[in-house]
């Protein structure tokens, strides 16, 4: 089975590639990982891969220490 390969974005260092298959239906996104680029999430729409992007960012702020400011 064949399949094209299309970067759509880069979102705060993720990339967002859309891979359709041989059947025009079959179409699905990959999110890339910023830090050495391997596959991290596979999703049936944009919406639901740029949402794993934000709440995956919004978490590691989350885990952080607070340093307080002065």
């Amino acid at each position: 089975m064949h399949s094209h390969r299309q970067t759509e974005a880069n979102i705060l260092g993720y990339r967002l590639d859309r891979i359709e298959a041989v059947l025009p239906d079959r179409v699905r996104y990959e999110v890339g990982s910023p830090e050495n680029g391997s596959i991290i999430g596979r999703f049936p729409d944009r919406q639901a891969a740029e949402r794993f992007i934000v709440m995956r960012e919004l978490r590691q702020i989350s885990i952080r220490p607070r340093n307080p400011a002065y």
